[in-house]
């Protein structure tokens, strides 16, 4: 059998991003976005106006109101924020998760395995479902970075306005905010990629065991609420963020952030998402 791994990622590809659901998806994690920079836009300047009117002695406290801790992953007071983070493992599914389950009954996939085999299907299956839902959240997150860089200036932040930063000393790359912020807000736009990619896999995963295209969709995010309500029973015990609607910016909400956490926390999603795609997709009867 010839290689079709390329043309199937092309098809798959084409049809993740090119769909009615990552379209309206894209739009309302936009409207998020947007809500974010809205209101931080207009807090800005109207702080900027109270300390005119009020004066602060000749010094404007730039640094203390940078672009880095004034886009929708450096802050974490406006209803933007809140509504784009604790939807995000439920955005990231929408686009593409699903699909698998429909194509299955459809018939779609025994047309398809025919003429290719199994696994170069659930190979271009997973990687598509995990650019659409990365893919989902990562360009709201530039564009409101853009936004909000249009109206507050990108200052590195400094040591000495620290009452105004939500970074932790001991939460993760907090060096590089202080020194290479943008370098910083960078790994936190690859990092929400990563995480918005796993969590649409997941729901492909899922697929393999449900058979109501709601649960297939619903289950990935109430996971993530399990996992991320579950820090209840280490309160007082432990003091690193366990849930990924917490560690996704760089806002330290509850407790400072570990890198080891994150890290074993995605490979973990990867693993389980990818083992059973490939296991379960390949060994499964279709025809």
């Amino acid at each position: 059998m010839t290689n079709t791994l390329t043309p199937l990622l092309k098809i798959e590809l084409s049809k993740a991003i090119k769909n009615k659901y990552f379209i309206t998806t894209l739009i309302v994690a936009l409207i998020f976005a947007l809500l974010s920079a809205w209101y931080i836009i207009d807090l800005h300047f109207y702080t900027q106006s109270m300390m005119k009117i009020h004066g602060t002695n000749g010094n404007p406290m730039t640094p203390a109101f940078s672009l880095f801790n004034h886009w929708i992953g450096g802050e974490a007071t406006s209803l933007g924020f809140t509504l784009f983070f604790t939807l995000l493992p439920l955005m990231a599914v929408l686009p593409y998760g699903w699909s698998y389950f429909i194509e299955n009954k459809t018939g779609y996939l025994k047309t398809v395995v025919t003429r290719s085999s199994k696994w170069y299907y659930f190979l271009a299956k997973y990687i598509a479902t995990f650019t659409a839902g990365g893919l989902v959240i990562f360009l709201p997150l530039v564009i409101n970075l853009i936004v909000v860089a249009c109206f507050i200036p990108a200052v590195t932040p400094s040591t000495m306005y620290t009452l105004y930063y939500s970074v932790a000393h001991v939460s993760m790359w907090s060096y590089l905010f202080y020194t290479y912020p943008l370098v910083f807000v960078i790994l936190y736009l690859i990092l929400n990629f990563i995480f918005g990619g796993l969590f649409a896999t997941m729901s492909l995963a899922i697929s393999f065991f449900f058979k109501n295209r709601i649960a297939i969709i619903l289950i990935p995010f109430f996971l993530i609420l399990i996992l991320h309500y579950s820090r209840t029973f280490l309160a007082y015990k432990y003091y690193r963020e366990i849930s990924p609607l917490n560690y996704l910016h760089s806002v330290s909400i509850e407790n400072p952030v570990s890198s080891w956490i994150v890290l074993t926390q995605g490979l973990l999603f990867f693993i389980l998402t990818f083992g059973i795609t490939m296991r379960l997709g390949v060994k499964r009867d279709i025809l």
